[in-house]
């Protein structure tokens, strides 16, 4: 269970101090699939930043099967991102040095076997649609839709318990959106947790439960059917 309580983030300017975060509060049973809507701008990204252990709320605590993300040490909780959470991000973060396949065992490339890694990180290439004649190739030659069908296969190398996309389908034709829309929906009828937030209502149509985030405040919706 994802549980969040009392989470606030502020952020200062030249025009003085923004909430971005005012007191959220919600829990997500495991194998649920959350979306998270609202216009751009509206503290989303803040929001999995804090979920992840990215960045620190003022406020609050994330706790994730009983763990506190924001009582452990750095190193600690460093090391339980890395094996508990994925994180797929709008901007894919591929490094562009490294090809597709060493993209995907990085998280772990210090961790387990180059064999067992690299094995499994084929496996999930394959999961996501990615043809093996690609498995060398850098990011830089590849389209928008393979680079984050790349970036689920890292997200996912792990096995994490939850996994956090951000605008996963923001930058895709609608082919391609659909394609990734229904690969989540596989992840999740393996019993991933999932949190997706977007502002693309026709991907906030899938899922279990739906909340937006507006003016700082979460407010659970009705399903988008």
């Amino acid at each position: 269970m994802i549980r969040i309580e009392h989470l606030d983030k502020t952020y200062k300017d030249k025009d003085g101090t923004k909430r971005i975060l005012n007191d959220i509060n919600f829990e997500i049973e495991k194998g649920t699939w959350c979306r998270i809507v609202g216009p751009s701008g509206t503290g989303k990204t803040t929001l999995l930043n804090c979920i992840s252990g990215l960045l620190e709320p003022d406020e609050g605590k994330v706790i994730i099967d009983d763990v506190d993300l924001y009582q452990l040490s750095q190193d600690d909780l460093s090391n339980f991102r890395r094996k508990n959470i994925g994180f797929i991000f709008q901007d894919f973060k591929l490094l562009p040095h490294y090809s597709v396949l060493d993209n995907v065992i990085m998280p772990l490339v210090y961790e387990e076997s180059s064999k067992k890694l690299v094995h499994r990180a084929k496996e999930l290439l394959d999961l996501v649609g990615i043809d093996k004649g690609l498995h060398n190739r850098l990011p830089e030659y590849l389209s928008g839709g393979e680079k984050q069908r790349v970036a689920i296969a890292r997200a996912m190398i792990s096995e994490p318990k939850l996994l956090l996309c951000d605008e996963p389908t923001g930058n895709l034709d609608i082919e391609t959106r659909d394609h990734i829309t229904n690969l989540l929906k596989r992840l999740k009828g393996n019993g991933q947790t999932i949190i997706v937030v977007t502002h693309d209502m026709d991907v906030a149509k899938e899922g279990d439960e739906c909340f937006q985030l507006k003016n700082g405040e979460l407010k659970q919706m009705e399903l988008i059917s």
